[in-house]
C-alpha cells in the first residue's frame, strides 16, 4: 500500500481553511481478500426480498442497461434518452420525466443526477447548465454550473455529481490532460462556488487528452457524502468546508497509479488493476462491486467483526433467501435497500430452465410467469440486515 501517498494526501487534501485531526482510519486489505474468494449468500446480509414487475405499454419501454433508483413512492428509471417514473406499490407507469431537446427546459442527455431528497432529477443541459425537474414532472429551473469549460485547452467539465441535503451540489472534474487544479467542487444551486478540493493527482506537462468514464464514484450513508478516485485507496468523507479520511481499500499491487491513465487500452487490461468500486453500506455492512481483468468480484465487509469477505460474481450472488435467481445489486437508497435489475428474457428463460424449482417458490415470485420476453425489467428491492 502507498502510505507515503495516502499520509500526503491526508495532510493536503483539505481546501482552504479546512483541518484534519489525527485519527484512526480503518484498512480493509482487498489485496490479500481477493487472492482467496470465498462464498457469500444473500442470507449472509440481506433480511428480505422483493420483486416489482415494470408495466409494459408503448409509452414506457425501458432501454437496455437502465439506472435504477427507488424512493418509498417511486421508481425511476434513466436510460440514454428517457427518464420514467414507475410507482414502486404498483409498478404501474406514471410518467415520463423531461425531454431531449433544445427547446426551454429540455436537456441534451439524462447524464446527471438523483436527488432521492426532494426527489429530483437533474439532467444535462446546453452551454454548462443542469435542468431540475420533480418527480410531479414540473420542470424547476436551469442551474448554472460554475467555470464550466468544455475546451480541449483548458477542461473545466464536471463528470459526476451527486448532492448535499436538498440544495447543494458537489461535482468532480475530467482529469484529461493530468494538469487540472480542481478535483471536486461545491456549489449552490443558485451557481455559487461554496468549495473547491485541489487535484493532488497533477503533471508539470500537459498529457495527451483522454477522456475515460468509471473512475470515481459518490456514494451515501447515514446522511453523509463519499468520494473516491480510482487512482487513491482512500475513501473521503465530503462536506461543504472539508475533506477527511473515512476508509481505506488497500488494493496492493492491483492498486492502479495515475499515470496508468494513459497507457494503451492493451496495457491497462494486462495489468491486473481493480476497477473503481461501487459502494453499499449500512450500519452493519459495506458491500461493493468491483473488477479485476475480466472477472466481476462482490465484496462484503462485516463492520461490528472486522470481516471482509470476497466472492466470484459473474453471475449473481447466490439466492438462498427464497431460492429464486441469483442477484448483482446496482445501487442503494437511503433507506438501506439495496436494488438490482432482472430483465424480462433472463427471468422467462430462467423459469423454462426451471419449472419444477419455479412451481415451489412462493406466490409472491410465481406472479411474475405473467411476464413476458419483451417486457420491460422486474425491478429487485432488498433490505440489508440491521
Amino acid at each position: 500500500m502507498k502510505r507515503l501517498i495516502v499520509k500526503y494526501l491526508f495532510i493536503l487534501i483539505v481546501g482552504r481553511g479546512s483541518y484534519i485531526f489525527c485519527q484512526q482510519v480503518p484498512v480493509l486489505d482487498l489485496a490479500q481478500a481477493i487472492e482467496h474468494p470465498g462464498n457469500i449468500t444473500l442470507s449472509d446480509f440481506i433480511e428480505s426480498i422483493v420483486y416489482i414487475p415494470l408495466a409494459t405499454t408503448y409509452d414506457c419501454l425501458v432501454d437496455k442497461n437502465p439506472k435504477v433508483y427507488v424512493t418509498k413512492d417511486y421508481i425511476v428509471t434513466i436510460t440514454t434518452y428517457r427518464c420514467l417514473v414507475f410507482s414502486r406499490r404498483s409498478g404501474e407507469f406514471i410518467r415520463e420525466i423531461g425531454h431531449y431537446g433544445r427547446g426551454p427546459g429540455e436537456y441534451q442527455s439524462t447524464r446527471g443526477f438523483f436527488n432521492e431528497l426532494n426527489p429530483a432529477y437533474y439532467f444535462t443541459g446546453w452551454n454548462g447548465q443542469l435542468i431540475k425537474y420533480t418527480m410531479d414532472g414540473v420542470f424547476r429551473g436551469n442551474i448554472k454550473i460554475p467555470g464550466y469549460n468544455d475546451s480541449f485547452e483548458s477542461t473545466s467539465f464536471p463528470m459526476n455529481y451527486s448532492y448535499f441535503k436538498d440544495s447543494v451540489i458537489v461535482c468532480d472534474f475530467l482529469l484529461a490532460t493530468g494538469t487540472e487544479p480542481r478535483s471536486l467542487m461545491m456549489f449552490s444551486e443558485k451557481g455559487k462556488v461554496l468549495n473547491t478540493v485541489p487535484n493532488r493527482n497533477i503533471f508539470k506537462n500537459k498529457q495527451r487528452f483522454t477522456l475515460r468514464t468509471g473512475e470515481t464514484s459518490f456514494y451515501h450513508f447515514n446522511n453523509m457524502l463519499f468520494f473516491q478516485s480510482m487512482y487513491n485507496d482512500t475513501i473521503f468523507h465530503i462536506s461543504i468546508d472539508k475533506v477527511s479520511p473515512y476508509l481505506i481499500l488497500n488494493r496492493g499491487k492491483h492498486s492502479p497509479p495515475f499515470e496508468s491513465r494513459w497507457w494503451l487500452y492493451s496495457q491497462q487490461t494486462q495489468s491486473g488493476f481493480i476497477s473503481q468500486p461501487e459502494y453499499f453500506e449500512n450500519e452493519r455492512f459495506i458491500s461493493f462491486n468491483l473488477h479485476l481483468s475480466k472477472n466481476r468480484y462482490f465484496a462484503l465487509y462485516n463492520k461490528p467483526s472486522k470481516l471482509l469477505k470476497v466472492a466470484h460474481n459473474n453471475s449473481g450472488i447466490e439466492n438462498d433467501i427464497d431460492g429464486f435467481i441469483s442477484i448483482t445489486f446496482d445501487s442503494i437508497n437511503s433507506e438501506g435497500e439495496l436494488i438490482g435489475l432482472l430483465q424480462a428474457n433472463e427471468l422467462v428463460s430462467w423459469i423454462k430452465k426451471n419449472p419444477e424449482k419455479f412451481n415451489t417458490l412462493n406466490p409472491g415470485i410465481q406472479k411474475l410467469k405473467n411476464v413476458q420476453m419483451e417486457d420491460n425489467p422486474v425491478i429487485i428491492i432488498a433490505k440489508y440486515k440491521n
